[in-house]
């Protein structure tokens, strides 16, 4: 995210957190229906790296994978009147922070309602919600120097409509945030509702009960209208059937909103899985327009509560306008590394599979083309570096642009990798697959490299492709 954003200026890099701090009882005593494996991948996702390999300014943090029942909690915020002159804010928060085309400065509602216990004040700023995502924003502000921004709440610290959250069918979302200064932070947190009864407004009641590491009290009671969003989303329900190989699959339902793009879904594993590891097989969907232009995906929810039925829910960014129809290709990810232990100590075991880094030397000569093995290549045209930014322009030629696109990375001769501006791809909108990139400024009398992976993990099942028809 450029600074700009905020009418600040930023001069430093401030610390990658590696995890997000909760309580575990939060997780062990949920309901029945959600499986022990569920739980321990929960768990696991939970304290997962940030996603990204790089440090960045603005941290985003987006769990894999999400049961049925179980809600993570973070705020969200934006700018508080009481220090209105302290961060001069020009426009949503959450806009702000999630720069995919988004139309959230638009319908976004105002909260601005500040709570302080501590030395802290917590201001929940905005909120918005469509058919399938509640976010929030919000602003952090400390009388001390904030070193850990560990937010965290009890167990039942959202209800929706006076009911607990968890217990109708929450499903974790993710939190993106941005340092203002070392006393300040905005954060933006997001949730997938697409489970909830369809009720036009939203009485949120939401509790926090320790922010950076402090033990305090911030309960905050708003509402939220879906109405004026409602209005202006396309709403259609294929009820496409899909025959998977361990699964029957049913598309539900597709959800053009200002502010994203979904595809909910329902299904029944052939044979009852105990232990499965994946929401479904080939729970991972490649989406395409009717120009063969691929959405950006934003996320995937779901689980299952019997060890046969299951949903889903495939989140992309906001389109620019609706297609005719979507081109879906089912993957299948295999992790690189996982498993761990039950809550009864048995040992959990899940495969996985290590894709292998493809990488050259940056020597001032272009093309550089990087191979990623049986999706494409990126081929990188131009690598330059001037007002305290190195920029990278290439284009991915493949089955997956946008996908090939975010594996790009730069190493020194050390084998670190080099932070990224910000979190953010540029694709062309008049060439969707041609990108840019910007990374910290290389240093000219330094070596590096720049790479890719072959995605070797990666299943791509065009035989199983399908279309959904929007009519």
């Amino acid at each position: 995210m450029k600074n700009k954003d905020f009418d600040l200026e930023e001069k430093d890099i401030y610390k990658l957190f590696n995890g997000i701090k909760f309580e575990e009882s939060e997780i062990t005593d949920m309901k029945e229906e959600v499986s022990t494996v569920q739980k321990e991948r929960i768990k696991k996702n939970l304290n997962k790296k940030i996603k990204s390999k790089r440090n960045l300014k603005k941290l985003k943090y987006t769990p894999a994978v999400a049961a049925i029942g179980l809600a993570c909690l973070v705020g969200i915020g934006t700018i508080s009147p009481t220090f209105a002159e302290n961060i001069p804010v020009l426009k949503s928060i959450i806009q702000a922070l999630n720069d995919d085309k988004g139309e959230y400065d638009k319908y976004s509602q105002i909260i601005n309602s500040s709570i302080t216990d501590n030395g802290i004040t917590l201001t929940i700023n905005e909120v918005i919600a469509d058919e399938s995502k509640l976010m929030i924003g919000y602003t952090i502000k400390s009388n001390k120097k904030i070193t850990d921004l560990a937010i965290s709440g009890p167990g039942s610290s959202l209800q929706i409509n006076g009911e607990d959250f968890y217990g109708i069918g929450g499903r974790i979302g993710g939190r993106t945030e941005d340092r203002i200064d070392d006393y300040t932070y905005v954060v933006s947190e997001e949730w997938d509702i697409s489970l909830l009864k369809p009720w036009k407004k939203l009485d949120l009641d939401l509790k926090f009960n320790e922010v950076t590491g402090v033990k305090g009290k911030w309960d905050f009671a708003f509402s939220v209208s879906k109405e004026e969003i409602s209005r202006n989303s396309t709403i259609f329900t294929p009820n496409k059937k899909l025959d998977f190989p361990d699964s029957a699959v049913t598309v539900d339902k597709v959800v053009f909103s200002p502010i994203g793009t979904y595809i909910s879904l329902s299904g029944k594993h052939k044979e009852k899985k105990s232990t499965p590891h994946n929401i479904f097989d080939y729970d991972y969907w490649l989406a395409f327009d009717d120009k063969g232009t691929q959405l950006i995906p934003n996320g995937i929810g779901g689980g299952g509560s019997n060890g046969l039925d299951f949903n889903s829910q495939m989140s992309y960014t906001k389109v620019k306008d609706i297609p005719k129809y979507l081109t879906i290709i089912p993957c299948k990810i295999t992790p690189s590394g996982g498993g761990g232990v039950s809550d009864d100590g048995t040992p959990i075991t899940v495969e996985t599979k290590k894709s292998n880094e493809i990488s050259k030397p940056i020597d001032g000569v272009y093309p550089i083309e990087l191979p990623q093995g049986k999706l494409g290549k990126l081929i990188i045209k131009e690598i330059k570096t001037d007002n305290n930014k190195t920029t990278v322009t290439f284009t991915a030629e493949g089955k997956a642009p946008y996908l090939q696109a975010t594996s790009l990375y730069i190493k020194n001769d050390s084998g670190k990798m080099i932070d990224s501006k910000d979190d953010n791809i540029r694709r062309d909108e008049q060439k969707p697959n041609e990108f840019t990139m910007e990374f910290e400024a290389l240093d000219a009398n330094k070596k590096y490299h720049i790479g890719t992976n072959d995605f070797d993990n990666f299943e791509l099942r065009e035989d199983l492709k399908f279309k959904i028809d929007l009519n």
